[in-house]
């Protein structure tokens, strides 16, 4: 079940965040690194964001717990090409066990519809190169705009940018389109 995250799912959220972290960037990201993520920090952190009224957070749910979260809002690029666009899908994490069954793709339809709904109608994500997961981004029709170096735990690293002009292009990569007047979508 995907549904809109409340500041009760911040512990959830912040654990989620650090399990995933350990596991999709081990052998990435130093090891040193990883063993510093701790879930109250990120607790902490996850509390502020599901205060602010400009960021979009949904959480998915197997069995009553939370097993994944996205989260985005408005782009925060202040120049360039990737200012352009409206919108950022700022993180999607999922406890390894529960990647491959469509719960990434029913996150980003939830954030989508939100972000929609607040006027935003174009997105990028900025993800790690090496980052096993990358082609999701590659089959919902992320066009790569951009690429940087940055350095995570004294390692530097490839980042790259993802854009989507019009969001509803990733719907219709799902096989989702929006019907009649409404702004519900029905995937296939």
């Amino acid at each position: 079940m995907i549904r809109k995250a409340t500041w009760v799912d911040a512990l959830a959220i912040a654990s989620v965040h650090v399990e995933s972290w350990k596991t999709t960037y081990s052998g990435i990201v130093p090891d040193a690194y990883l063993e510093t993520l701790a879930v109250g920090e990120k607790q902490t952190l996850w509390e502020k964001v599901l205060r602010q009224s400009d960021h979009s957070v949904f959480v998915a749910e197997e069995n009553g717990r939370v097993v994944g979260f996205v989260s985005g809002g408005p782009n925060r690029a202040a120049d360039g090409l990737i200012a352009k666009y409206d919108g950022e899908l700022y993180a999607i994490y999922l406890l390894k066990e529960v990647q491959g069954k469509g719960l990434g793709r029913q996150l980003v339809q939830a954030l989508v519809g939100d972000l929609t709904q607040k006027g935003i109608h174009s997105l990028v994500v900025w993800v790690l190169a090496d980052n096993p997961s990358r082609g999701f981004y590659e089959r919902l029709g992320g066009e790569k705009l951009a690429e940087e170096r940055v350095e995570i735990g004294g390692k530097a690293l490839w980042e790259w940018c993802y854009g989507w002009q019009d969001m509803q292009t990733m719907n219709e990569q799902r096989g989702c389109r929006q019907f009649g007047s409404s702004k519900n979508l029905f995937c296939e």
